[in-house]
């Protein structure tokens, strides 16, 4: 390694010049530039790197107690090799054609490592790669441009973009047993435009796989992408941050922004225990052949917290989205489930997100086989699902509570004990006007249609057992304000509905009584009679037409009143 010039502001560091990382002083020799000692390194000028094969890295850590500092500079891969292929990618169990990566920055097995303050730009695979680390701090660091044509196996997916720090599951054997990673902080880091056009490849701006006590904060994951139509073989080819199998991760104020992909994108993935978000964003998420997209998915989750975070204008503007076997959802902003158990979601919203889709609802917040899930103080305004006809699943709601997935045993998994508590829903649509709209966005609103206002809610809630709906307002949305189907023993209690289009409250094929108590609907429909529609016998509704004194006798605090105009 080279000697730094003595004005240089990391001279007190060790030097890494180009030289070290393009093979060193044998460019016949090509040696790979790997840090084998404790200490602090700095990067003293941008590099071209050069890889010597389709899996070379350009810098390896591999020792503990060592900070890489890149000193504001860019590590960039120029002249990237051919990947290696095979010839039959269905008979490995990870996906796709392409078996070769380069990484930008590797270690592996360390502990207390820091990585800072520059940029990896360019790599075919992955950007920077930590594996089975202990305490490992990455700050201040843009990886963008990473993916193409190269990708690295993480257990049962090949995976392709920015950051992935990653424990591993041992499948040699049948017992699946995790080694997690654990201390991992990830600060001030940007993800973005990391790019893939391979089949059966999740591209990601960021991984974290198979990690313990995690810690993400003001980072940003916007523009990644894929364009393959073929993904992986699970739902989501493209994340922005991708939290699979981990525990105890708090991701505050981060942002994930118009990824998209040919497949299905997010711009946040989780799926462990004992996960945080605080004032996080993920906003125009999108597909134009893909099944699904949302901004946030949470899946096989429990103990989960989200803080005031947001999801606004995620789309989908493929009319056949969610075609496959679980016709669950086609564009929302947050998607809480499958098997989602004990979660609060506080002051969060989601706004104007919208698909076309005839197979399956579009919306600003799903359940999807959940259990002890609470929403306070959320907002859903103006989503929609522009699909057409009754006939077709193309529903469009606020809120929607469902339970698509079957369980082994018989029966559905989830879809009780959840909660709705002074949240709003506002003008969710099944109709399309054309709105003005820029690029990227496509014609998803182009042209005026009409939808069926049967197929619209502020809140849906189907198959489920013990829900509360208590103090929530549902205002001028498409079909009803409050649409029970097939549910029981739900509290619905201090609610006001107004100006929704068919009905205020609708309790559709009940599976079991459900109490309805203290609502006040306002303008639903047509007559007093389309307020309230299908509430059990005997339920108290006291009826006021404007103009005129209300029906004589006393008043209750179980009075559910209906208002109309004369």
């Amino acid at each position: 390694m080279s000697e730094l010039p003595h004005d240089d502001a990391c001279c007190r560091r060790i030097p890494i010049t180009a030289r070290d990382i393009n093979g060193g002083p044998d460019p016949d020799r090509r040696a790979p530039f790997v840090i084998t000692a404790p200490g602090q390194y700095a990067l003293v000028a941008d590099v071209d790197w050069v890889a010597s094969d389709a899996d070379a890295r350009a810098i390896t850590i591999a020792s503990d107690d060592v900070t890489l500092d890149l000193c504001g500079r860019t590590l960039r891969q120029v002249h990237p090799p051919a990947p290696r292929t095979v010839a039959d990618p269905g008979a490995r169990p990870c996906r796709g054609e392409v078996v070769s990566g380069n990484v930008g920055v590797h270690v592996e097995g360390r502990r207390r490592i820091v990585i800072e303050n520059g940029s990896v730009v360019g790599i075919q695979g992955v950007g920077i790669v930590a594996r089975d680390c202990r305490h490992v701090d990455l700050r201040d660091l843009s990886v963008s441009r990473c993916g193409g044509d190269g990708v690295i196996d993480t257990s049962f997916l090949c995976r392709n973009g920015g950051i992935f720090v990653m424990g591993t599951q041992r499948t040699q054997d049948a017992s699946n047993a995790i080694t997690f990673a654990s201390d991992i902080r990830m600060l001030n880091c940007v993800c973005s435009e990391n790019t893939s056009r391979l089949d059966g490849v999740v591209t990601l701006g960021a991984l974290v796989l198979f990690c313990d006590n995690v810690e993400v904060k003001q980072c940003v994951f916007n523009r990644n992408a894929n364009t393959s139509a073929r993904p992986s073989g699970v739902q989501f080819n493209v994340v922005g941050a991708d939290f699979v199998v981990c525990r105890n991760v708090l991701v505050e104020d981060c942002e994930a922004h118009d990824n998209t992909s040919g497949g299905e994108p997010a711009g946040f993935f989780a799926w462990g225990e004992n996960y945080k978000f605080l004032r996080c964003r993920a906003n125009r998420n999108h597909t134009l052949t893909g099944n699904r997209a949302c901004g946030f998915n949470i899946s096989t989750t429990s103990n989960l917290e989200m803080i005031a975070c947001e999801a606004d204008g995620n789309y989908n503007a493929n009319p056949g989205a969610s075609a496959d076997g679980v016709r669950d959802f086609s564009a929302l902003g947050f998607r809480i489930g499958r098997a989602v158990y004990r979660a609060l979601i506080e002051d969060c919203r989601a706004i104007g997100n919208h698909g076309v889709g005839v197979n399956a609802p579009a919306g600003g917040f799903a359940l999807h086989s959940t259990r002890q899930v609470v929403l306070r103080r959320c907002a859903a305004v103006g989503n929609r699902n522009a699909s057409g006809t009754a006939e077709d699943d193309g529903l469009a709601a606020g809120f929607i509570a469902s339970a698509p997935l079957a369980a082994p045993e018989g029966g559905f998994v989830g879809g009780e004990d959840n909660a709705f508590i002074d949240c709003i829903a506002d003008g969710n649509t099944v109709h399309r006007a054309p709105l003005f709209v820029q690029p990227p966005a496509p014609p998803v609103d182009a042209g005026p249609s009409r939808g069926d206002p049967r197929k619209g809610a502020g809140f849906l809630l189907e198959g489920q057992k013990d829900a509360r709906i208590i103090g929530c307002q549902a205002a001028n949305n498409d079909g009803k304000g409050i649409w029970l189907r097939a549910c029981a023993r739900a509290l619905v209690e201090g609610n006001t509905l107004s100006r929704n289009t068919l009905y205020g409250i609708e309790d559709e094929a009940p599976a079991g009584l459900s109490a309805f108590t203290g609502n006040r609907a306002h303008l639903n429909g047509a007559r007093h009679r389309h307020n309230y529609v299908g509430l059990p016998a005997g339920t108290p509704v006291r009826k006021w037409t404007l103009g005129s004194r209300p029906l004589p006798g006393p008043s209750g605090a179980l009075d559910n009143l209906s208002i109309r105009l004369p």
